[in-house]
């Protein structure tokens, strides 16, 4: 196993309450994390104490007054920077950073699945605070993250927001297909390991549980915790009375999220808008929320050689609570994923959204997508890149405002009554209760075997 430097602990938790701490690991900045922070608040709120060690902003996005360490919602936050971590060399009485780059990163890295930076960060992590249980988020740590609770004894969550094997064949495929192939197979083998190790697995939707019971894991082991959304803290976000009655108006159509690459199928909405124009003069498009450039740039050639350009606004990165805004405004609501591996796998919480709000909406045939609407009637379906059925479909709901208020209610009454995190999060606590159990009558002793 990797070795540790004994750097002493920074601020260590007193250990005079038998209350179970849950470590997660993100290796991005927090807050924003939805999900992450829902888990978390759930976790506080059933009595657990959790810590969160999570990467420091980027300096060109670094917030005002970021604090490297600060109690948030009642999570303890600590921040660190991965490029940061040294090692003490005893022999030398000097700091060093001979593991975190160069060939040993690479070495580790390459045949092992470890991030060097952030093993270290997470051995003090565990040890400087106490952790009992590891929550790791994303698929590329948890390798890293159970080669420590090895070391400890710990049990180790493993938290799959996504399909990320087919994640990764879409990033690194963009210009390079065959590297894409090739880091989806990669990621495919770690994954099918990884989830061997870990004592539970959670997924966002029955398909990526389906999709991780073929590689071998009990079902038993795997947690289907929908990405559903907080009502309470969404109903009670203030809305833009002005931008509201500034699109009255118009027939609005409407996605919130990200619009970061073509599978969010953005495209096939300006090719439906292309086709309804004329038709429907009145017609607009909002894309709310933060824009990768290429993909924008994509986006404005297509707006451009369709004349949209005065009926498709896009508003940037916004505060997920803004988003309320944009659906108020809103007479349907879009989640036109391309269909493929990756959005066959995963959830986007966007669709609860705009059903909490009564609006009816528009998916893809994305597998979750199609269920879900099938299941709530709260919408209608679409096959995925085809923006003549796409147009279709705006064209009747344009017509038939009774249909939208009944797929609306619908849908609405689904969230209230079964899809909202009030009621996924009991299952998350059962989650943590039953691992618990195997904790109650022996706490892990936080000595590491190999140092």
């Amino acid at each position: 196993m990797l070795s540790v430097g004994n750097r002493p602990p920074s601020v260590i938790v007193k250990d005079s309450t038998r209350k179970i701490r849950i470590g997660m690991v993100l290796d991005q900045p927090f807050p924003p994390d939805a999900r992450v922070e829902r888990e978390a608040v759930a976790l506080v709120e059933a009595g657990y104490e959790v810590h969160l060690l999570c990467a420091v902003s980027p300096p060109d996005q670094l917030k005002k007054n970021e604090l490297r360490e600060e109690a948030y919602r009642g999570i303890y936050i600590h921040r660190v920077d991965p490029n940061e971590v040294s090692i003490r060399i005893p022999l030398l009485g000097i700091q060093s950073r001979f593991l975190y780059k160069g060939f040993i990163k690479n070495y580790f890295h390459h045949f092992k699945n470890i991030d060097t930076a952030w093993h270290t960060l997470i051995h003090r992590f565990v040890r400087d605070y106490g952790i009992h249980i590891l929550h790791v988020h994303d698929l590329r740590l948890v390798d890293t993250g159970l080669n420590v609770s090895a070391r400890y004894d710990l049990p180790l969550v493993a938290d799959l927001h996504e399909n990320y094997p087919a994640l990764m064949q879409m990033m690194k495929g963009r210009n390079n297909p065959e590297r894409g192939q090739e880091q989806r197979e990669r990621w495919e083998k770690i994954e099918a390991e990884s989830v061997q190790k870990a004592a539970r697995v959670i997924t966002v939707a029955d398909e990526a549980k389906d999709r991780l019971m073929a590689k071998g894991v009990p079902p038993e082991k795997v947690l289907v915790l929908e990405n559903t959304v907080d009502m309470e803290k969404f109903l009670a976000a203030p809305v833009d009375q002005e931008l509201v009655r500034r699109f009255r108006p118009n027939f609005v159509l409407t996605y919130v999220g990200h619009l970061n690459d073509t599978h969010r199928g953005i495209q096939t909405v300006i090719e439906a808008m292309a086709l309804l124009k004329d038709e429907i003069p009145d017609l607009h498009f909002i894309g709310a929320g933060a824009m990768r450039e290429p993909y924008r740039k994509l986006l404005d050639g297509m707006i451009e050689q369709a004349g949209l350009q005065d009926r498709v606004h896009f508003t940037g990165w916004l505060d997920e609570t803004q988003f309320v805004t944009y659906i108020e405004a809103s007479d349907i609501c879009l989640c036109p994923h391309i269909v493929n591996d990756h959005t066959n796998a995963t959830f986007p919480n966007k669709v609860y959204l705009y059903h909490l709000f009564k609006k009816p909406i528009i998916v893809s045939n994305a597998a979750p997508l199609q269920r879900y609407v099938e299941d709530t009637k709260g919408g209608l379906v679409f096959q995925s890149g085809d923006a003549a059925m796409l147009a279709n479909l705006i064209r009747m709901m344009h017509h038939r405002s009774d249909l939208r208020r009944e797929m609306a209610l619908s849908g609405h009454r689904a969230v209230v009554e079964r899809y909202n995190w009030q009621r996924s999060s009991e299952d998350l606590i059962a989650m943590y209760d039953q691992l618990v159990g195997r904790l109650a009558y022996k706490m892990p002793v936080l000595v590491s075997r190999d140092l």
